[in-house]
């Protein structure tokens, strides 16, 4: 199981005012994506609402691992996601 951490470059927070985002693909599909939010009203419902998901994700990965699947995180930066 591949799993792409992706991240913004040092420049592309820089240029969208100090916010990162972070999106976790799987086998090449956005499974979550999480944005910086306004930081005196960022909510789960709103902004961080992909993190439901994470318990899904969980479980994923452990179905992988009991059919013997690799697990490779693998780090990426990009300008814009």
């Amino acid at each position: 199981m591949d799993v792409e951490v992706i991240t913004l470059t040092r420049e592309a927070v820089s240029k969208w005012k100090y916010r990162n985002s972070l999106e976790i693909r799987i086998g090449g599909k956005k499974a979550v994506r999480f944005f910086d939010g306004e930081p005196e009203d960022a909510t789960l419902s709103r902004d961080f609402k992909d993190c439901y998901k994470i318990p899904e994700l969980m479980r994923t990965a452990h179905q992988a691992g009991a059919r013997g699947e690799s697990f490779m995180l693998i780090p990426r930066e990009v300008d814009e996601i």
